[in-house]
């Protein structure tokens, strides 16, 4: 019971004030509005990431994602990186928070461990 929109902007979820009860959206292709009787939607807001400045520093995935390991680090000893910007699946903010919480005690981590330049 799934229907793939391609070429879809939302431009208004309507609900009653308790729950989602539809979603109107513009086809691309034709400017056509169209409205759609539902019960929830999931809202996914894009899956480029703002990296083009990382550039020739850390390693990027051919989407543009910082390589990171399961403790957040990247190719740069000491240079840790967290959320949607990282190949970490499943670009959600509660895995962000999740993983910015993880790199942090990583970033520590590796701090406390590190020597201090004489």
């Amino acid at each position: 019971n799934v229907t793939i929109l391609k070429m879809a902007q939302t431009t208004e979820v309507k609900g009653d004030g308790q729950r989602v009860t539809g979603l109107v959206y513009k086809d691309r292709t034709s400017e056509a509005l169209h409205e759609v009787e539902l019960e929830g939607i999931f809202v996914q807001i894009g899956l480029l990431p703002n990296s083009d400045w990382l550039k020739g520093t850390v390693e990027l995935s051919h989407f543009g994602e910082i390589i990171v390991d399961a403790k957040g680090q990247t190719n740069i000893p000491g240079v840790f990186a967290a959320g949607d910007v990282t190949t970490v699946p499943y670009k959600q903010i509660v895995i962000a928070v999740g993983e910015g919480a993880k790199a942090s005690l990583s970033a520590f981590d590796h701090l406390i461990r590190t020597s201090v330049p004489a």
